[in-house]
């Protein structure tokens, strides 16, 4: 089956929307699926970036609880990594280039830090992933980082899907 999506000897099955493809497949190559899908990304990161935005003092508190950076890089990145997803998440609206390729990398950063936070077992209340000083149900037992974890992980396959559609459109000419 090279290059095809449908059942293999069948005319016209290399294309997603032909009578071949499965409703699920047709669905995810619908370009109304691909932009609520971009909107809704796009949205998440401009709220978040947004809400740090407004209190950079207490997101630069949660940076600092990580223990990752050094002191003097702290402010800075309270900053300028809200100020990126707001800007990933405009272009992202968009659909400039380059966009989808800075959330898909925040998204890994940000499973990364969530990660050393599980595996080290720090006790932090507030993830940073949104407002400062919002702390969720879980925070005793570690279950809001991973909540938070898995809340990135279906960001990540967000933008997962977005770089197949884009391929699979490209395939379909």
């Amino acid at each position: 089956m090279p290059g095809g999506f449908g059942r293999p000897g069948r005319p016209g099955s290399s294309r997603v929307s032909g009578a071949g493809a499965s409703p699920v497949l047709r669905l995810l190559a619908n370009v109304w699926c691909q932009r609520v899908v971009r909107v809704a990304l796009a949205l998440v990161f401009v709220a978040a970036g947004g809400a740090k935005l407004a209190d950079v003092r207490g997101f630069a508190e949660i940076i600092h609880h990580y223990g990752i950076l050094p002191v003097w890089a702290v402010g800075p990145v309270a900053l300028l990594l809200p100020l990126a997803e707001v800007v990933a998440g405009v272009g992202l609206l968009f659909a400039v280039r380059g966009s989808l390729t800075a959330i898909a990398a925040m998204c890994l950063l940000f499973l990364g830090v969530l990660g050393y936070a599980l595996a080290t077992g720090l006790s932090i209340g507030d993830c940073g992933c949104f407002a400062p000083g919002e702390l969720p149900d879980g925070v005793e037992d570690g279950s809001a980082l991973r909540g938070a974890l898995a809340r990135d992980l279906v960001l990540l396959a967000g933008a997962a899907y977005l770089y197949a559609w884009r391929r699979l459109r490209r395939r379909m000419g």
